[in-house]
């Protein structure tokens, strides 16, 4: 037989022309239908296999051309035909459809195929009550994971292949291993392929004892700032309270662990016994109140100011030694500096002691001036200076050599400076 002459779409023959086929006469006749009449109204790929329904001419053939063998799909009396074709590949493909009077053409259309990715479910997890599930199907098809309860919700195939939904697990099914179906259906709801997979809901987290754990009941805690630890239901809300019921300590959410931690500080004026409460509400597991007592220090008082003064030496006293100690009084954590009428510090800074006391000892040089214009300055902890006292001492003259010496010669007095008023200079301490 030849092939080509069952492949070709039509025959290019006159009205009148016949053929003689084992010596019969066939005879063509004109085409009777409109090109129009043939329409594709169903089209589903299922397992692998094409399957086209559409309306045409009564009486006439349609043609899928896909090659050799082009089979002929008779149009029934109504109108309607059905073809079938195992495509050979998942890969997308176009088609051309024919209607044929005999072997003439009357009219054709393009069918056009996706490509067919295969069914398939990659993955499925399980949070809680919550399955999620997710893989691959044929594009614009949906999903739906069956069983399960009215309404049914179906999930799109996107235009690359990928599905992916939730399903929550019924309380009936409370923990017990179930085997759910996973139906990929076309438009018309007919199943084109499934899988299945089995999952169980997780059990519920029993509630945690709730607990306090630090501090403990009865101790003296070592700061006003005080650190509250314990245990509990995860989710829960955990409250700090004093015996007023006011908080102590910012309300918190017990962790996924089910530990809890806050941090709290009293009031200098709060008092040093403490009958305190922590307690849990939530979602009616994690119910639960501990009652406790805790001592805190002392509360710490600022330290009191204390005006600068300058005990020894005393203002305009002649000192034994070029080795001066100078000692006085002052605030608490404040620095001390002495300073000469140039600017020159004359003795390292020091830090008034917690007694407000403050001492600090240096040593001119023997070229130094007997007569010297000194300053005690105060500083804060901001570098401001905030008193200053000027005074002068006198040192004792420098030791000269035993044996007498002759000549006469002529010098000047040593030269003190006058330092400007109220300053001091930067002193680092």
């Amino acid at each position: 037989m030849n092939k080509s002459f069952w492949t070709k779409k039509a025959l290019a023959l006159p009205v009148c022309a016949a053929i003689v086929l084992g010596g019969v006469a066939i005879g063509t006749v004109p085409a009777m239908a409109d090109p129009a009449d043939l329409k594709v109204t169903s089209q589903t790929v299922t397992g692998g296999v094409l399957t086209l329904k559409g309306l045409g001419t009564p009486g006439e053939n349609v043609i899928l051309q896909k090659g050799f063998p082009a089979e002929r799909f008779p149009i029934a009396a109504d109108g309607t035909w059905t073809i079938t074709y195992t495509l050979p590949d998942t890969a997308a493909h176009t088609y051309e459809l024919d209607q044929q009077n005999g072997l003439n053409s009357d009219g054709s259309t393009t069918i056009t195929v996706a490509a067919q990715v295969a069914f398939a479910i990659t993955s499925h997890t399980v949070s809680g009550r919550t399955i999620t599930a997710s893989g691959t199907g044929t594009p614009g098809n949906t999903v739906q994971i069956d069983p399960q309860s009215a309404p049914i919700a179906r999930t799109r195939i996107d235009g690359n292949g990928n599905w992916s939904f939730t399903y929550e697990i019924p309380a009936s099914a409370g923990t017990s291993t179930v085997t759910y179906n996973v139906l990929e259906e076309n438009n018309n709801f007919q199943v084109q392929a499934q899988g299945s997979f089995t999952a169980a809901a997780e059990a519920a987290t029993p509630a945690a004892q709730f607990s306090l754990t630090t501090p403990k009941n009865g101790t003296t805690v070592g700061s006003r700032t005080v650190t509250f630890t314990g245990t509990g239901t995860p989710g829960d809300l955990v409250n700090t309270l004093n015996a007023a019921g006011d908080r102590v300590a910012p309300q918190v959410l017990v962790a996924a662990d089910g530990s809890w931690t806050t941090t709290g500080t009293f009031a200098d004026d709060a008092p040093v016994v403490q009958n305190l409460s922590v307690n849990q509400v939530g979602g009616g597991q994690g119910q639960g109140t501990v009652s406790f007592t805790i001592t805190l220090p002392a509360a710490e008082t600022a330290p009191v100011a204390t005006p600068l003064t300058l005990v020894t030496p005393t203002d305009g006293s002649k000192v034994a030694s070029r080795t001066v100690t100078y000692s006085g009084k002052g605030t608490p954590g404040d620095a001390i500096a002495v300073v000469s009428s140039a600017g020159d510090v004359v003795a390292p800074a020091t830090i008034v002691a917690a007694d407000g006391s403050w001492t600090t000892t240096g040593t001119f040089s023997d070229s130094a001036a007997t007569t010297q214009d000194l300053t005690v300055g105060e500083v804060d902890a901001d570098l401001t200076v905030v008193d200053s006292i000027d005074f002068s001492i006198i040192l004792p003259a420098v030791a000269t050599g035993t044996t007498p010496g002759t000549g006469t010669g002529t010098g000047t007095a040593p030269v003190t400076g006058t330092r400007p008023a109220g300053t001091l200079p930067v002193v680092a301490g």
